[in-house]
């Protein structure tokens, strides 16, 4: 089946882009919320993990080491998703919202930096 605008497809660098802004946003957002005010106890524990949200953020933010930043955001999304579907604690987030930072997630580690990064491939 032909495509409805196949020059659109030039332009096919913008989506992770656009991709990492979001997913990025999210975490860096988040892990500034955490910072800032820990809704949780202990709260030296939270701050960490608010630094490492702020870290994994910025660096999808920037583009610069995509695949190791977009692996440790999976992993933790991953860590909610099943600690919420096996009863273990539960998130603030829908199942439907995190499903969807997994699989933009998973897909920037194949998908790259697209244009306006620093992790550029060879």
């Amino acid at each position: 089946m032909l495509s409805l605008w196949p020059e659109l497809y030039d332009f096919a660098q913008i989506a992770p882009v656009l991709l990492r802004l979001a997913l990025g946003g999210i975490f860096f957002t988040a892990g500034l919320r955490e910072v800032i005010r820990p809704r949780r106890n202990p709260e030296a524990l939270f701050r960490l993990i608010g630094i490492a949200h702020l870290a994994v953020g910025g660096l999808l933010i920037i583009g610069l080491w995509l695949q190791l930043a977009a692996l440790l955001a999976a992993l933790e999304i991953f860590f909610y998703l099943t600690g919420d579907l096996t009863g273990r604690f539960h998130t603030a987030k829908p199942l439907g919202y995190l499903a969807l930072m997994l699989a933009v997630a998973i897909s920037l580690i194949f998908l790259g930096p697209g244009f306006l990064a620093f992790d550029l491939p060879l």
